[in-house]
């Protein structure tokens, strides 16, 4: 079919009322139509169509809204007709019989059974239940994309552009061709697209609204933010995860403090305590001065600590004290070893130079190696264990420490946390600057055994860090990112994007979204949805972390 004047055809006569109908079509009625085998030239615009050829086994909500957004003009016509329940039950036992006999024939001829017909008996089986009892209906749904653009090579480029992009929804789309002039009637108003389309529960029907997406929004959950493609708030619940644990990742300044500030807020909301590892002096605002532990300076931490008197206790202690001899930087021989976790294996001796003094008396070569750590420890810890509160927010500060201690601190923080994690209620530990854990080859496995067993107990785990690598530095820092469901990646280092999509298995679009993000914006991933997240904090709870960050600056 040639180009036409369409107008022309329409409006034959000149009188007043032919004009004024002409008048009214010329805004909206093109002057031409070309019909190409696979496109159509309307005025200057070339349009395809585009049929479904094939649709997924299994979806979920918002499963195909990538394919609205793409990023140039674009319609999406989607059509849905309601089928006959009894009809349908009937025709679907039909079908059973019929595969049915279909097995029983390749069996008999000693042949394999087919895996695509199991699969669709058992699809067709379930269905059929589903129908009979009134739980889902039939519907038949047809779809198609209807692109455009100014020439036939950005026609094209768009094509394999959309068709590429449903290939990976599991929908894949062809260009009909010499089926153009049909298809487009199909989807004009009133029309149906029925090329392509297929009879599918009223459940997976469900799934193609637009207004159906994979926002998180548990119930009983706790806000984390909005979705800013949707505009609808992101409430996750960390019970409902394989796991509680969590994992930060934000570039300095992106705001990872900020967001890990509002949340330890919105948990006290619901009653749970938390506990804050600090080893910059960012969160004491947060909590109540007495349950502000500053480290250092007498106020110190022991790693000479019992939690019980079971010889297994001392066994764990024994074990405990050489690493964090070795954390100090005091390697022992084995033979020293082995002393030193004899010597404590046995012993109920809680204060490190009482202990020191008695393990001169066994050993005076071990005692003169392990001494100068010791020292160097009592004269910024002191002799004594400050306690740590169980509810509220408590902030461990290591700031005040020097800085060849904060990895010990860190240390014997950790082994505290782990050995006192089943004396009381649920609660929730941050670690801040993770990567004083994920780096070190002492605390790195320390940690995966924190992990390993706070679920237990029904505490949850969240790392605050800056750098992806740390993920990746040892076999136990990976366990900690496989056992943590919630992910949130907040703007990164342009540097670090590479090794970021790589750690995250992050698609071209989601990196695009990490790198053109704003402070306070990123990724957020909740076991397997991923979602764009812009952190949301009331008027109050900015003035409360904008505050303690102004009086701990001053400090």
């Amino acid at each position: 079919m040639g180009r036409r004047a369409l107008a022309r055809g329409l409006i034959a006569d000149e009188n007043s009322d032919d004009t004024e109908r002409r008048r009214r079509l010329g805004s909206v009625w093109p002057d031409s139509i070309e019909v190409l085998p696979d496109a159509l030239a309307i005025d200057d615009r070339w349009i395809r169509v585009l049929g479904v050829r094939g649709w997924p086994r299994e979806v979920r909500a918002g499963w195909w809204r990538p394919l609205l957004e793409a990023p140039f003009a674009h319609v999406v016509v989607l059509g849905i007709e309601p089928l006959g329940s009894e009809e349908q039950v009937a025709r679907l036992t039909r079908r059973l019989i019929w595969h049915q006999g279909a097995e029983r024939s390749r069996a008999q001829l000693g042949r394999l059974p087919d895996a695509a017909s199991q699969t669709a008996l058992a699809d067709a089986e379930e269905l059929r239940r589903e129908i009979a009892r009134g739980a889902t209906r039939l519907l038949r749904v047809g779809l198609a994309v209807v692109l455009q653009a100014p020439t036939q090579a950005e026609l094209d480029r768009r094509s394999h552009q959309v068709m590429t992009l449903a290939e990976s929804l599991m929908m894949p789309l062809r260009r009909c061709r010499f089926q153009q002039a049909d298809i487009f009637r199909s989807v004009l108003p009133g029309g149906f697209p029925s090329y392509g389309a297929r009879e599918m529960d009223s459940r997976a029907a469900a799934t193609l609204f637009p207004w159906m997406g994979d926002d998180v929004q548990h119930p009983h959950g706790q806000v984390w933010g909005e979705n800013p493609l949707t505009k609808s708030l992101v409430v996750v619940d960390r019970e409902r995860l394989p796991a509680p644990h969590s994992l930060t990742v934000a570039w300095s300044g992106a705001g990872k403090s900020f967001a890990t500030k509002v949340l330890i807020l919105r948990a006290r909301y619901h009653g749970l305590p938390v506990m804050v590892v600090d080893p910059e002096g960012e969160y004491g605002s947060l909590a109540d001065p007495s349950h502000v532990v500053h480290v250092g300076h007498g106020a110190g931490l022991n790693p000479l600590a019992l939690y019980d008197e079971s010889s297994a206790e001392r066994s764990r202690r024994a074990n405990f004290v050489v690493r964090w001899l070795e954390t100090m930087g005091t390697r022992l021989p084995r033979r020293m070893a082995e002393t030193v976790k004899a010597d404590l294996a046995t012993s109920d001796e809680t204060a490190p130079s009482a202990w020191l003094a008695r393990l001169a008396l066994a050993d005076s070569a071990t005692a003169e190696r392990v001494g100068p750590a010791v020292r160097e420890w009592l004269s910024v810890m002191g002799e004594s264990m400050k306690p740590f509160p169980d509810d509220g927010i408590t902030v461990v500060d290591l700031s005040r420490l020097p800085p060849s201690l904060t990895m010990a601190a860190y240390l014997v923080t950790v082994e505290h946390v782990v050995a006192t994690l089943y004396q009381g209620a649920p609660r929730w530990v941050v670690f801040d600057e993770a990567w004083h854990l994920l780096a070190n080859p002492q605390l790195a496995p320390y940690l995966e055994e924190l992990y390993r067993r706070a679920r237990k107990w029904h505490t949850a785990l969240t790392l605050v860090t800056q750098d992806a690598h740390d993920a990746l530095r040892s076999v136990s820092a990976q366990v900690c990112l496989r056992n943590s469901p919630l992910v949130l990646l907040l703007r990164p280092h342009p540097d670090a994007v590479p090794e970021l999509a790589q750690v995250f298995h992050l698609t071209k679009p989601e990196t695009a979204l990490l790198e053109g993000s704003a402070v306070g914006e990123g990724l957020l991933m909740v076991d397997r949805d991923r979602i764009p997240i812009r952190i949301l904090a009331s008027p109050l709870e900015t003035r409360l972390i904008k505050e303690g960050e102004a009086r701990a600056r001053a400090d």
